[in-house]
């Protein structure tokens, strides 16, 4: 368990920061799903090794979870057995990250980018909020779009770092550029990102827009430290744009001063805005 706290504190600044709200059972069930998504990430990452076959491997386990022989990580396998988590959450997890095994990866356009931002976030959404002990279905829905926005983001932020492995997750019917030509940084180029990158932030602002009137779904000892990772991730993204599109000079962070200035927003938020409590049954399915 050491080990997979470390890899959250490590990974996943933003979120650890906000985990620190969280009791600690649910801590700790939150590191394993992070801990698993971080496996699944790294595979697909890899520059060598069979990578399709190690995550259908995966696949094959999560499938076949009650096998004796399954060599899936025990942690993760009682989150699933408890009912913790969605074994079928996982799965797609899996089936949306296979799409990064691809040797050149441009999705088609806006349709195509929310699909795979679902299969490989929006799931994450879901099975947290099963997580933080959501009952409602419109608390799903809104789990959902917080996932999505933040893989917005993460596809808005590393624009450069994608293309440098061959990926390009801005939609081709937005911007049709092969991922050298992203990095060859021409003033062309950069402009058309520019249109891009701010086509995918207003995209994602939608996104977390509906996922804040998803908190009041939330048990009332959740809801804070969920917020605050809301408004922590949700800051790259107007960084980005703040700073003139930094996003193709550099991977944005937040950092400790930006974070600590967004805990106070978040418990001003929190304290006086009545509409993070109260419940919208306004979600679209």
């Amino acid at each position: 368990m050491k080990t997979k706290k470390y890899l959250l504190r490590k990974y996943s600044k933003s979120f650890y920061f906000a985990s620190i709200f969280l009791s600690k059972k649910t801590y700790n069930n939150c590191v394993i799903l992070y801990s698993f998504c971080r496996q699944i990430d790294d595979i697909a990452d890899k520059k060598y090794g069979d990578k399709k076959k190690q995550l259908k491997y995966i696949l094959k386990s999560l499938m076949d979870i009650d096998n004796p022989n399954n060599k899936l990580d025990k942690n993760i396998k009682l989150l699933i057995n408890s009912k913790i988590i969605e074994k079928k959450c996982l799965i797609e997890i899996v089936q949306g990250v296979l799409l990064d095994t691809k040797k050149k990866i441009h999705l088609s356009n806006e349709i195509a980018l929310i699909n795979y931002s679902y299969f490989v976030a929006g799931t994450v959404g879901i099975m947290m909020a099963k997580l933080l002990s959501n009952t409602h279905i419109y608390g799903y829905r809104y789990a959902v779009d917080l996932g999505i926005a933040m893989q917005l983001t993460n596809i808005m932020r590393d624009v450069i770092e994608d293309a440098k492995i061959g990926r390009v997750y801005l939609p081709k019917s937005w911007i049709n550029i092969a991922p050298k030509n992203i990095l060859n940084g021409t003033i062309e180029t950069e402009n058309l990102l520019r249109k891009a990158s701010k086509k995918i932030y207003r995209l994602s602002e939608i996104y977390y827009n509906s996922a804040f009137k998803g908190i009041a779904f939330l048990p009332f000892n959740s809801r804070f430290a969920i917020l605050l990772a809301l408004n922590v991730y949700r800051k790259i993204g107007k960084k980005i744009i703040k700073n003139n599109y930094s996003n193709l000079i550099k991977r944005e962070t937040v950092n400790t001063y930006e974070k600590i200035f967004c805990l106070i927003k978040v418990c001003m938020i929190f304290i006086f805005n009545i509409n993070v409590h109260i419940k919208k049954y306004e979600h679209e399915k």
